[in-house]
């Protein structure tokens, strides 16, 4: 049997743009949602979860040999879900004529991933015996009973097959994570359907033909998610296996997103996923464009070049090295990555900066209290009533000066830069975080999404180029 190598669009607008909703974990309309969780307890939540993502992302591999060596208890505590991604899109997978489902596909939650490029999830080949389930609530994927599941030959000579990695005749994949946990099975093609968001409509997009993971093995997972609520990835890198880069023209190469600032109980907001010719054009005079860097075939996030950072526009001269990538294949260097809650910096940049605004308070807010606030962030204080403000009054701008030098100011505002806690929102933290990597063993500095609200931010991949710029995020979500 032929199989198309292409993606087809077959269901949907004549535009040549796809817009799908992400769920923000922490949403009331999220699986993960815990409507009991106090906002301390969800912060810290978030706090491990970017130190998690951190360590994630500098050893995720499609190869074992980076993991070998780690030792995985370098984080605090290990929770399965927290190395996953901050969003998550619903996605509808398959197409069906029976009870299986009410609609022609059956509908999963998947971790979206700006910092891998295969998407994956389990299939119900992981119940034969000798291989691996992890739990989850939905039905695992029923693939033998899809009428658009085609796995991919070895011998098809198919482009996204993974050179030398064929069982009984079928290409194979293998993901590998920090924690030794790992997913493997046969690389597929399947009909994936998108619920679509034009001007005030929604509407099923579907694409027929895209290359996924179906995963027949997946070991020392429990489970993918909070209680099995997720059921694999939905992939953004840059690699051509993303689901980015098989939209193709609907694509055109770019995709952009808008973060919205977190209310005050510290919510983040959902919002949209914008492809192609849905992408909102950014004013001109408020258009930022520094370049993304790949670097080697294992690590599929997009890297930029960080020259410095401000505090009020102050420049504190932090040694390039501590930013930059030491060798083509260290993992070292700087990631903006929407999937991790705060900024995370390598030990000797970050003692820098919190030095630096331990410094700057200091002279410009004398009457300040230093405090510890267990499980959350390491500087924080308490204003004193009737001194000092409340809320993000007072508080500097934070800039981080990307590539090239004073044409691509990343300005943080305080809301972005700090967070705020307390019953009259007296105590306040520099949100962000210091890496638990030591540096020489590659530590990596992540730009988080914390750090990126209000601004809207375009990847044109095709161009290798990130475009951002100030917007009122609340119109995107």
């Amino acid at each position: 049997m032929a199989i198309s190598l292409l993606p087809r669009i077959a269901i949907g607008s004549n535009s040549d743009g796809l817009t799908i909703k992400l769920t923000h974990r922490d949403s009331p309309k999220s699986p993960l949602y815990q409507p009991n969780v106090s906002q301390s307890k969800r912060t810290e939540n978030l706090i491990l979860q970017s130190i998690a993502r951190a360590i994630h992302m500098a050893y995720h591999d499609q190869d074992s040999n980076a993991t070998k060596n780690f030792n995985s208890n370098a984080l605090r505590s290990k929770v399965d879900y927290q190395k996953h991604s901050l969003f998550m899109a619903q996605v509808g997978i398959g197409t069906f004529r029976s009870s299986l489902s009410n609609s022609s596909s059956i509908s999963y939650f998947l971790h979206l991933d700006t910092g891998s490029s295969l998407i994956w999830t389990q299939c119900e080949g992981c119940r034969a015996p000798g291989h691996h389930c992890f739990h989850q609530k939905q039905p695992i994927f029923p693939d033998l009973r899809s009428y658009s599941y085609r796995k991919l030959v070895c011998d098809s000579r198919h482009p996204l097959c993974f050179p030398g990695k064929c069982l009984r005749g079928f290409c194979t994949y293998h993901e590998e994570y920090f924690d030794n946990s790992s997913s493997e099975g046969f690389l597929a093609s399947e009909t994936f359907t998108f619920e679509s968001i034009s001007s005030s409509t929604t509407q099923k997009e579907t694409v027929q033909n895209i290359v996924f993971g179906c995963g027949f093995d997946q070991t020392n997972m429990d489970t993918y998610g909070d209680e099995g609520n997720i059921a694999g990835v939905l992939a953004l890198g840059w690699e051509s296996h993303s689901l980015l880069n098989q939209l193709g023209s609907r694509a055109q190469g770019r995709f952009s997103y808008c973060l919205q600032v977190p209310d005050i109980n510290n919510h983040m907001q959902n919002t949209l996923l914008q492809f192609g010719s849905d992408i909102p054009n950014i004013s001109p005079s408020l258009a930022k464009t520094t370049d993304l860097l790949k670097y080697n075939t294992l690590n599929h996030a997009y890297f930029v070049n960080l020259l410095d950072i401000s505090i009020a526009g102050s420049r504190l001269r932090i040694p390039l090295k501590y930013f930059s990538r030491r060798s083509r294949n260290n993992r070292s260097g700087t990631v903006i990555d929407s999937g991790s809650s705060y900024t995370t910096m390598v030990k000797p940049a970050y003692d820098l900066l919190e030095q630096a605004m331990a410094n700057y308070l200091s002279r410009v807010a004398p009457g300040l209290t230093r405090v510890e606030m267990p499980g959350a962030f390491r500087l924080c204080y308490q204003r004193i009533r009737g001194g000092g403000g409340e809320g993000f009054s007072n508080l500097p701008n934070v800039t981080f000066h990307l590539s090239p030098f004073q044409e691509a100011e990343l300005r943080v505002q305080p809301q972005g830069a700090f967070y705020v806690s307390g019953t009259r929102r007296e105590y306040f933290c520099l949100a962000v975080l210091r890496s638990s990597l030591p540096y020489e063993h590659g530590g990596l500095n992540i730009i988080g999404a914390y750090q990126q609200t209000n601004q809207r931010f375009i990847f044109d991949v095709s161009r290798m180029k990130l475009i951002f710029g100030q917007e009122d995020c609340t119109r995107n979500a």
